[in-house]
């Protein structure tokens, strides 16, 4: 593509992807990596990863493109902001944000604030994606106005949805090499494409809730992060933070993309990978135990689902 800069304080690397399809980041607490593949015709793949407790920059430049190009991204964890030359910027204070660029001749920066780690995934389109997108009509006109050269003012960001943070889990922890990785990749982001153009024209943030409603939803999940072992249920959550269940549950999907206890079963098992890629060496039913679950067998499959492999393979993994 062009050349990426990453920084932390006073150090900063540039960067280009044609010398390398994967870029590592180091510089005291900041471990990181970014990685830029092609998949298909017009479509690329990124995959990023830090640790926790990093704050660190990227800054892409625009290029300068004969045609078009979109990017639409998946933030699966961390805090920051993404700012496209131009335009507003956008800004997430939770996990799990859809966003959606179009870096035609405009610089965009990446400011990545990784309490709990970064985690991300994205695609990036181009003009011959157009030929995949077919001629039906079916998918977003922004899209095709934007892989034609005819938009590059589009800067936006949702909740996630569910499917699409599954698919972005996988993507990030194949469990294949080779020939099989290549043809699981293209499959996969096949189906995530398919996802997010779907979401792209998204509800708007916060779904009509006032302020003091999102305070409520946000102390609702703070709630549920405290104790994931003996979390409340939906009912005593509600009393406790002031919110009518409906509404709570509501304001969950609109703020993070799914139910209340939809992100409680991801909050663990995201606890789950973190302690299994950090080396814990605690027995599988004793870890599933602590993050609540009464059978170790419904926290194997949990997880599998939603990472595409089992604990025991994943155990030991960390950032590349």
């Amino acid at each position: 593509m062009t050349d990426w800069l990453f920084s932390s304080g006073a150090c900063s690397v540039a960067y280009d992807f044609d010398r390398s399809e994967q870029v590592r980041f180091r510089r005291g607490d900041v471990k990181a990596y970014l990685e830029e593949a092609p998949v298909l015709p017009g479509v690329w793949l990124y995959r990023g990863e830090a640790c926790g407790n990093s704050r660190f920059g990227i800054d892409v430049e625009g290029d300068i493109p004969e045609r078009g190009r979109i990017i639409l991204g998946s933030i699966l964890s961390s805090r920051g902001t993404v700012s496209l030359e131009g335009c507003d910027d956008q800004h997430w204070r939770d996990d799990g944000r859809f966003y959606v660029l179009t870096p035609i001749e405009r610089r965009v920066r990446y400011q990545i604030d990784a309490e709990r780690g970064w985690r991300t995934v994205a695609l990036r389109l181009e003009t011959e994606a157009l030929d995949m997108l077919g001629s039906d009509g079916t998918a977003p006109d922004l899209v095709r106005q934007a892989l034609e050269g005819n938009k590059d003012d589009i800067s936006d960001m949702s909740p996630l949805p569910a499917a699409i943070r599954a698919l972005g889990h996988t993507l990030l922890r194949s469990p294949y090499e080779g020939t099989m990785q290549k043809l699981f990749r293209q499959a996969k982001v096949l189906e995530l494409l398919a996802h997010q153009l779907a979401a792209f024209g998204g509800v708007a943030e916060a779904g009509g809730l006032n302020a003091r409603e999102l305070a409520k939803v946000r102390m609702a999940r703070d709630r549920l992060l405290f104790d994931l072992r003996e979390p409340p249920d939906l009912e005593t959550l509600s009393r406790e933070v002031g919110l009518p269940a409906k509404r709570l549950n509501r304001g969950f999907r609109d703020v993070y993309g799914m139910t209340a206890f939809a992100y409680l079963r991801d909050a663990r098992l995201d606890a789950a990978r973190r302690a299994l890629e950090e080396g814990s060496s605690m027995p599988l039913k004793q870890l599933a135990w602590e993050l609540g679950y009464g059978q170790v067998s419904n926290f194997v499959t949990a997880f599998r689902r939603r990472f595409g492999m089992p604990p025991g393979s994943y155990r030991g993994q960390s950032v590349n």
